[in-house]
């Protein structure tokens, strides 16, 4: 993975800045009065940064650099880090109601992936969750079924999804986009036609780099044993969209649709819309009718841009002896054309089977 998560020394006690500025004071067998006097303020504000009830300002560190010759730096930094932690003990109730919140999501599953440290307990569980998925507290975690379509039912578990979700834009961050052109991305379908019958080591980087040049982030993250979800397109930023695509099919069929589709959905579709792929197709009666056509639309541009249209006649009586034939004219997989017949009825789900291949991967 792109990012690691580490342990992290964190202190259970750590001085304020004031405590430095009582050592100097009686180095320098100096009153705060004095000092109060040397550095422009009032005798009350002095004492109460000496207690730590107050912070430093920019101006108050230059002052105490030109009495003690500390650098300003150091007392802005030494009074950023008590503060900090201060905050972070100020926190730690609030951390502590929410265990039973982070331990919803796929924690020990995290862990193997090193995605969160091992060995961590309660409250620094959920710091370390809430630093992956990028947020401030609990209170700002949204549920996919909320972010990603209040319309669509997921059977998938919540939190395993927006786990997958945020990995697929943590990884997204590592690939260098050019501004999204829908020219551009048409072309690149049209090379990653040809990818298709080549193995995942040969074409599994080729496809990423293809559709970064058109502003489309592809990243393959392997699914989570709850999240049920086959891909997701979002767009990051006006110029850069992400498809993001799981493993939990390996046929290649089945991850070739899917990328296609995904496809559909940013050349067809607006930028505002988010589309989540679950692993079992939607039905008309448990979504709005307007998602569902929006899914049939993507639907429909994948199969068209596999196999054209115009050659939608030769499938009801193709042979399984056909298919090779068949797919090396079209310059596609041959169990792209497998997987078609199969979903048409043309075939059953038990023929042509030896033509269509398992696809392992790695990610990053």
């Amino acid at each position: 993975m792109t990012e690691q998560h580490v342990h992290e020394f964190s202190p259970d006690y750590i001085p304020p800045p004031g405590e430095t500025i009582s050592d100097l004071l009686e180095e320098h067998e100096m009153t705060q009065t004095e000092l109060a006097n040397r550095l422009g303020v009032s005798l009350k504000h002095l004492n109460q940064v000496v207690k730590g009830g107050a912070s430093i300002s920019a101006e108050l560190a230059l002052g105490l650099e030109r009495v003690f010759s500390a650098p300003a730096d150091f007392w802005l930094t030494r009074d950023a880090t008590f503060r900090a932690h201060e905050a972070r003990l100020e926190e730690e109730p609030d951390l502590k109601k929410a265990i039973g919140w982070a331990e919803l999501f796929p924690i020990k599953e995290l862990q193997k992936r090193e995605l969160l440290p091992r060995g961590i307990h309660e409250e620094q569980l959920v710091a370390a969750l809430l630093k992956f998925l990028g947020i401030a507290s609990p209170k700002q975690w949204t549920s996919p079924a909320v972010a990603y379509r209040k319309s669509q039912r997921f059977e998938s578990d919540e939190y395993a999804l927006s786990t997958w979700l945020r990995i697929g834009e943590i990884e997204a961050k590592d690939i260098d986009c050019e501004p999204f052109s829908a020219d551009k991305f048409r072309d690149a379908l049209e090379q990653a036609r040809g990818l298709t019958r080549l193995s995942p080591v040969d074409w599994q980087k080729k496809l990423v780099d293809l559709c970064a040049e058109a502003g489309v982030a592809v990243v393959i993250i392997e699914h989570f044993k709850a999240s049920r979800v086959n891909g997701a397109t979002r767009w990051l930023s006006p110029g850069k969209a992400l498809i993001q695509l799981s493993i939990r099919y390996r046929w290649e069929d089945i991850f070739w649709f899917t990328f296609f589709h995904e496809a559909g959905h940013v050349l067809l579709h607006q930028k505002k819309e988010v589309f989540v792929e679950p692993e079992k197709r939607l039905k008309a009666d448990s979504v709005d009718p307007k998602l569902v056509e929006l899914e049939n639309e993507a639907n429909r541009f994948a199969a068209k841009t596999l196999i054209p249209a115009r050659f939608d006649s030769r499938l009801p009586t193709m042979t399984i002896d056909e298919i090779q034939g068949f797919a090396e004219h079209l310059g596609i997989a041959p169990a792209i054309v497998v997987g078609r017949l199969q979903h048409e009825g043309f075939l059953r789900y038990n023929q042509g089977n030896h033509l269509r291949r398992l696809l392992k991967f790695v990610e990053n």
